[in-house]
């Protein structure tokens, strides 16, 4: 089977994958989440989960997040990303990539603490699970409007992750 392309400048064709891959989940599990809330302190109020299609979908959902984000890590690792474009501010190349680490650290953490809480039904561990999901809310945000940037900059960053051109970098 033939090597998948990464032109020059572009993230692997299976990072973009299980970019958009862990996009679309992580969008499911905020429409779900309020009420997989509801079922959880029911549980932990009351010493039994409830039956509730929610907590199966959620938490299988949720462990697709982990396995995508690791496969995400392994590739990251392996086929390592593209550079940062050279006009790019040190302190913005700086917060970029600590965004990353950060949803890279987040997304396979949540999974796990959600797991723990409904094993153990420790109220505390869906309590960090939930302000988890804030703070992937606000890296998010933070991540949209980088890419908003990137585009009004039109420096080819946003493309890398989309399979259009890629950024080419420049001497000077």
């Amino acid at each position: 089977m033939a090597q998948a392309a990464r032109p020059v400048g572009a993230y692997h064709v299976r990072h973009i994958a299980m970019h958009w891959t862990v996009v679309f989940l992580v969008l499911f599990q905020y429409a779900t989440g309020g009420r997989m809330e509801q079922a959880y302190l029911y549980g932990v109020e009351y010493g039994v989960l409830p039956m509730d299609g929610v907590l199966y979908v959620h938490g299988i959902i949720g462990t697709c997040i982990l396995i995508a984000m690791l496969v995400r890590l392994y590739l990251r690792l392996k086929h390592g990303a593209p550079p940062p474009p050279d006009n790019e501010p040190k302190p913005i190349q700086i917060l970029s990539r600590a965004t990353h680490f950060a949803f890279y650290g987040l997304l396979i953490a949540m999974p796990l603490f959600g797991m723990a809480a409904l094993w153990v039904k420790a109220g505390w561990l869906g309590q960090v699970h939930g302000i988890a999901a804030y703070v992937v809310l606000g890296l998010a945000v933070l991540h949209v409007a980088g890419a908003m940037w990137h585009a009004i900059k039109r420096d080819g960053v946003v493309s890398r992750m989309g399979g259009g051109t890629t950024v080419t970098r420049t001497t000077t």
